[in-house]
């Protein structure tokens, strides 16, 4: 009896130990999951995750906590937030002030880098409007080919939405440029992407055809830098959904730095490569200024597109029939008492901002007066200059036009061809 009893606490005592050791190896082999991240085994796997996170081409938004600045007028000391009565937002670069009288972001909201200056730009302050960017990014980093790229941009576009750059398979920006068309009688425009693709005429960054004139002059220039300019511009466009553009025609002030005021003598008649290297010069604490991209270009088309010109006969879209907008040859002008100073049919260029009715959301002259020269490459050997200029039309040349040149040229209209700047 002693015996049997003494059999069954033996086995018990065994069945106890047992539990308690497989309960231990669980424990241990949960410890050691955890550490590798795979606690839940109904979690999906790497491989999951991947495709799951790939097919989420829209890029992820970044949120940053920026302290508010509520007051025109007032130099921001660091990057702020404004927010104006609609409740829409622009990020305020540091050493920055938003204009004083300057209106919503509707209206195209200005700033200056100059205490209590006003929409006349009296103090003459560097002033810049504000671009909101919807969609800077597209992330097509999962496709490996040109077709199914250009089917996701084309595919954003139809959902209304018009990325300005996509984000490739080796982590690099490609800029999104666009064509812009009436269709239905002029009651619905159009936005065409084009085409995207290492042999595309339109590309952006693309590095210049090395046998250009000047190519190799340029301080620290290489294919690799102007990817970086890029992705650094994108990823501060991407942080803040907008951008700054020059509200003036760029300038050269007497210390040689380019700037964006009223009244100044519009820099032209020098080389693309003079250009771009002089609209890296404006620096106000950690404002990054640079020649504006051609995909920035078509945000401000986009941002601007369902206004009419309010001048034609037929009421167009002002990004295509820019008649009356800006300084072209098909323009009357008058002065403040009637008197005619420019007649229609004659081409004169004008001082930044100086033809008061040349203005688009508190953007002088982007159509007309001058061509502008962006970043934007047709093939490698040419860069397009955007919005027309005094001795054309407003039909022919409107805001959204193109004409290329090279980056060397050195003909008749180089006195007709500047360029304006945007910071970030």
């Amino acid at each position: 009896m002693e015996n049997k009893r003494l059999i069954i606490i033996i086995s018990i005592a065994i069945i106890v130990l047992v539990l308690v050791v497989t309960a231990v190896v669980v424990i241990v082999s949960q410890n050691n999951n955890e550490e590798e991240g795979l606690i839940n085994f109904e979690q999906p796997t790497v491989e999951e995750n991947e495709i799951e996170e790939n097919n989420n081409i829209e890029e992820e938004e970044v949120v940053e906590d920026l302290p508010e600045v509520s007051e025109k007028g007032t130099i921001v000391e660091e990057r702020s937030l404004y927010r104006d009565e609609n409740n829409k937002e622009a990020v305020i670069p540091a050493g920055f002030a938003v204009v004083k009288d300057s209106g919503t972001i509707d209206d195209g909201l200005v700033i200056s880098d100059v205490l209590d200056d006003d929409m006349e730009n009296s103090k003459q302050g560097n002033q810049f409007v504000w671009i909101p960017v919807e969609t800077p990014v597209l992330d097509v980093r999962s496709y490996d080919n040109d077709t199914d790229i250009n089917n996701a941009i084309q595919e954003s576009v139809n959902n209304g939405k018009y990325p300005m750059t996509i984000r490739i398979s080796d982590d690099n920006y490609a800029g999104v440029v666009y064509n812009f068309q009436s269709i239905r009688e002029n009651t619905t425009i159009q936005v065409i992407p084009y085409t995207y693709g290492t042999e595309a005429t339109q590309q952006e960054p693309s590095n210049l055809d090395t046998s250009l004139d000047n190519s190799n002059n340029i301080e620290n220039w290489s294919n690799t830098t102007y990817q970086e300019d890029f992705n650094e511009m994108m990823n501060k466009i991407r942080r803040d959904k907008g951008f700054w553009i020059a509200r003036f025609e760029t300038s050269v002030g007497q210390d040689g730095m380019a700037q964006s005021k009223k009244m100044q003598d519009v820099l032209t008649n020098v080389s693309w490569f003079e250009l771009y290297e002089t609209e890296k010069t404006l620096k106000t604490l950690t404002t990054t200024s640079h020649m504006v991209w051609g995909c920035q270009w078509d945000q401000i088309m986009i941002w601007l597109k369902e206004m009419r010109n309010g001048y034609s006969s037929d009421n167009a879209f002002a990004i295509l029939n820019s008649t009356g907008l800006g300084n072209y040859a098909d323009l009357e002008l008058v002065d403040e008492t009637g008197n005619v100073i420019k007649e229609e049919g004659v081409s004169i260029r004008y001082r930044a901002g100086e033809v008061t009715n040349a203005v688009i959301k508190n953007i002088y002259d982007l159509a007309g007066n001058v061509f502008e020269w962006t970043m934007e490459s047709y093939y490698t050997s040419l860069r397009e200059a955007r919005g027309g200029y005094c001795a054309y039309d407003g039909v022919t040349y409107p805001l959204s036009s193109r004409y290329a040149f090279r980056p060397d040229y050195q003909g008749e209209h180089l006195v007709n061809i500047g360029s304006r700047m945007t910071i970030y």
